[in-house]
């Protein structure tokens, strides 16, 4: 009458993701997709034909290849920051996002946070800890969610940036 069922393995995601009805759902799927190590849903929260992520003045100036970065480059840089020789099974990827600001416009939004990004990142040179504010701007796509398609990134403090690490790991 009753049984077990097979154990998921322990090193498959949870898969968290919510239609993100609201701007804040995309952030919300965009930390659970990285602490969960989830390319598909991580990439879900991007506008694929429209995306760009303006990296930090700083990052550009050490990296200039940083200032064309498309939902291609995102792709990319994701699947090689979920890779095992680049972010070990047993390491943190954390994100928190704060003192959010929001301006929605109709279809389109626009908002400001304050990040705070922890990863246990295995590559000689790249930040554990970055921080700054990022500026996504968004719009409810063709499928009928909000999604970034534009990511500006901007350094705040005397720390290392989303966009350093970016240029990092990829």
């Amino acid at each position: 009458m009753f049984s077990t069922r097979n154990p998921q393995a322990p090193d498959t995601g949870r898969n968290t993701w919510e239609t993100p009805r609201v701007p804040d759902d995309v952030l919300t799927n965009m930390r659970s997709a990285l602490f969960e190590r989830d390319a598909v849903n991580y990439l879900r929260s991007f506008d694929p034909a429209h995306f760009l992520f303006i990296a930090d003045a700083v990052t550009v100036q050490r990296d200039p290849s940083v200032a064309n970065w498309s939902y291609e480059s995102e792709s990319q840089h994701i699947s090689r920051l979920f890779s095992a020789g680049t972010l070990p099974t047993d390491s943190i990827l954390i994100v928190a996002f704060t003192t959010p600001t929001e301006t929605i416009l109709g279809d389109s939004a626009e908002v400001r946070v304050d990040y705070d990004l922890n990863a246990g990142v295995a590559l000689a040179g790249v930040p554990h800890h970055c921080g700054g504010t990022a500026d996504f701007f968004m719009r409810v796509g063709t499928e009928g969610y909000w999604q970034i398609y534009r990511w500006q990134d901007t350094r705040t403090q005397d720390l290392s940036t989303w966009s350093d690490f970016k240029s990092l790991v990829r």
